[in-house]
């Protein structure tokens, strides 16, 4: 999976489906890249309140986060409270859990980290975000 993204670039920044197998992969290259990197799980995950508390935790969030979409939005495109970087990632691990409890709020979140590392392209800061599914999702019958 790694040799199809260059890291370094802020053109490729997009959030990405990928398997379960390719998150270490992943995690490894973007931390040699300098990026600030966070794994979130969503094991068990079954809905947009759960998931918001996850990438909040996760991602230390401000106390004065409003716990909607638009709110996530606003702190993905911002993330002055954390440490200086090259650059982010985001690893989500058993994406599949939140996709098939909660189709919509899967589809949800996929459109918001798009849009988030859209935004850092536009300044020139790669970051990019990963969502693994099991990796019988990828098989083609």
């Amino acid at each position: 999976m790694t040799g199809s993204i260059d890291f370094a670039n802020a053109q490729q920044n997009a959030a990405y489906l990928v398997g379960e197998t390719d998150l270490d992969t992943l995690d490894a290259a973007a931390h040699d890249e300098g990026h600030l990197v966070r794994r979130i799980s969503l094991a068990g995950c079954r809905g947009k309140r759960d998931l918001l508390q996850r990438i909040a935790a996760s991602l230390a969030f401000p106390e004065t986060f409003g716990a909607n979409w638009d709110a996530l939005a606003d702190c993905l495109g911002d993330l002055e409270w954390l440490p200086g970087a090259g650059g982010y990632a985001w690893l989500f691990d058993h994406a599949g859990d939140l996709r098939d409890a909660a189709e919509n709020d899967f589809d949800t979140l996929c459109d918001v980290l798009d849009d988030a590392c859209k935004r850092w392209r536009e300044r020139g800061t790669p970051c990019f975000a990963f969502l693994a599914l099991p990796n019988d999702a990828f098989s083609t019958r």
